[in-house]
């Protein structure tokens, strides 16, 4: 059992390559520590543009750390104009703690409404499992939307967003 201190955390932007290096060793992590194959997804593509899908203006991914080592990743497009896909949440299996996941999910949606993304989608097959429950605790919620490559409607998660200025009026009042 390991104890962590939750204020020794940070969240970094993903820039330099080093960070990408440390962002591709994640999403291999999360690729073996799933019981189905990410090949539909182009997995292996993705790895070999990682730098390009997670750069402006395309998308952009974030990394966890504490005390300096690397504990869990988020990547997050815009997948058309006002809509953006989490991808990748993900958290090594000794940090698998929710207040982790929610530090993670947090920065996604602000990136996202700092972007004036309307909404926020999740499908289940970008993230590690276990993190579902935190989506639906953050206020995403279940659609069915279509599998374009086996035309089956599956579940993911979506959360409508406000303007960042919107936000800021209903905190107010």
């Amino acid at each position: 059992m390991h104890i962590h201190d939750f204020k020794s955390t940070s969240i970094t932007l993903v820039k330099s390559e080093v960070d990408f290096d440390r962002l591709k060793l994640l999403l291999l992590e999360f690729a073996t520590s799933i019981d189905f194959d990410l090949c539909y997804q182009s997995f292996l593509r993705e790895l070999s543009s990682i730098t390009e899908l997670y750069s402006a203006p395309k998308g952009v991914a974030f990394i966890l750390t504490q005390n300096n080592n690397t504990i869990g990743c988020v990547g997050i497009m815009e997948i058309k104009p006002g809509v953006a896909v989490v991808k990748r949440l993900y958290l090594r299996s000794d940090y698998r703690r929710p207040h982790f996941g929610k530090k993670l999910l947090k920065v996604a949606i602000e990136w996202s409404r700092q972007k004036s993304m309307k909404k926020i989608q999740i499908d289940p097959d970008d993230i590690h499992q276990g993190i579902s429950k935190l989506c639906i605790d953050a206020g995403f919620a279940e659609i069915s939307n279509p599998n374009e490559l086996t035309a089956k409607r599956h579940k993911s998660f979506e959360l409508k967003l406000n303007s960042s200025a919107e936000f800021v009026g209903m905190m107010a009042s």
